[in-house]
């Protein structure tokens, strides 16, 4: 893996996360849909690679 970024989406900044890697929402039971754009991807290395997975976390 080359690297990685870890994006929170949460009412409340969660201790530790950085302003910039913090998305605010309301708090509420939504349906979200999470769009991923990549610019300018390593063709070669994208054609075995698999889009990380949203996770719930309590």
């Amino acid at each position: 893996m080359c690297g990685g970024i870890r994006i929170v989406i949460a009412a409340e900044q969660t201790e530790g996360v950085p302003a910039e890697n913090w998305l605010p929402v309301n708090r509420g039971d939504y349906d979200l849909d999470i769009i991923m754009r990549l610019y300018a991807p390593d063709l070669e290395r994208f054609r075995t690679w698999t889009p990380p997975k949203a996770r719930i976390i309590d």
